[in-house]
């Protein structure tokens, strides 16, 4: 981050932090049974607590925003966080393997990969020069489709005339190549953009629009099983190596715990997720295979700009090496 680089570029020494009396998680989404982050670290502090360590879940984004409470961590303000893969993108970019779409067969085979592979643990390699570690992965519900608010989007003719919000520039490359525009936009500015005009939609798994309440504007959903949304787990380097042994060994744990139990959750959530949507009154497309297909091939075109071209040989092997 700012701040470290140029802490380390005058080549002052980087102080040790006192170990926080109490650990606080940044969590971006409200205290709602559909953020699959707000129980994670609901989760991390329940388990700690049976450990004897104190953890306050903070919701709500009240720490800031992803980038400021990166900064935070980076700077050893901040325990803990959830954040948007894109925290970690920009550092080292091989995480994007894990959504690009239709690189795994399931979210299933996703967590294999995530769990059984050594990617997480390369990453960390890059993030302990920026003074963070990527705990772990975390899922937060079914595969990724496409929601808007003008009508059913049954082909890639009907998605053409529709400009989606995305999240970061690589997803501008996968909006092109299915023939459509995209508009980078932060989340908390995505109401006003769909009511102003700026964008009819965006490209997120089934629990976003029920998280954030979105389902009154963006009445149609289009299931195109485009990959899974995956969410980082950051910490501190310099809190996390400042910790005792003991209290290392417990921190370790209650990140293992609650990501087990986030793996049970979100294939759960999948499963009824699409049924919470029509029940709000969204209509939903299944497309048809030939369509799908198409769907699938042009995404294929484009990976090598929705991940770094030389890690495409890892994921394929990884994918492979994980399939049941």
């Amino acid at each position: 981050m700012m701040f470290r680089s140029m802490v380390l570029a005058a080549g002052l020494a980087v102080l040790a932090l006192p170990v926080t009396a109490q650990i606080r998680i940044a969590v971006g989404c409200p205290p709602v049974p559909q953020c699959a982050d707000w129980i994670f670290a609901e989760d991390v502090k329940a388990r700690l607590a049976d450990a004897g360590m104190a953890a306050e879940v903070v919701p709500g984004g009240a720490l800031g925003r992803d980038p400021d409470v990166v900064d935070q961590m980076s700077q050893g303000l901040l325990e803990m966080a959830l954040t948007n893969f894109v925290m970690v993108r920009q550092f080292e970019p091989m995480v994007l393997g894990f959504m690009t779409p239709y690189m795994f067969d399931d979210q299933a085979h996703m967590f294999r990969g995530i769990d059984e592979g050594s990617v997480v643990a390369r990453i960390n390699e890059r993030l302990a020069d920026e003074g963070l570690r990527l705990a772990t992965l975390t899922g937060l519900g079914g595969p990724l489709g496409i929601f808007n608010a003008r009508g059913p989007v049954q082909s890639l003719a009907d998605l053409a005339p529709l400009r989606l919000r995305a999240i970061d520039r690589s997803q501008l490359a996968l909006f092109e190549a299915w023939g459509t525009q995209g508009v980078v936009i932060d989340m908390a500015e995505f109401a006003t953009a769909v009511q102003s005009g700026v964008v009819d939609g965006y490209f997120n798994p089934p629990v976003v629009p029920l998280m954030f309440q979105h389902t009154d504007m963006l009445r149609y959903y289009t299931e195109i099983g485009a990959g899974w949304g995956v969410r980082s787990v950051l910490m501190s380097l310099d809190w996390y190596r400042g910790l005792s042994e003991a209290d290392r060994a417990k921190v370790d744990d209650a990140i293992a715990y609650a990501t087990a139990r986030n793996r049970t959750w979100t294939l759960e959530a999948e499963a009824s997720e699409i049924a919470a949507l029509e029940a709000r009154g969204v209509t939903v497309t299944r497309l048809d295979p030939a369509v799908l297909a198409e769907f699938r091939d042009r995404a294929r075109t484009v990976w090598g700009e929705l991940m770094p071209p030389d890690h495409i040989a890892t994921f394929e092997a990884l994918a492979t090496a994980t399939r049941q």
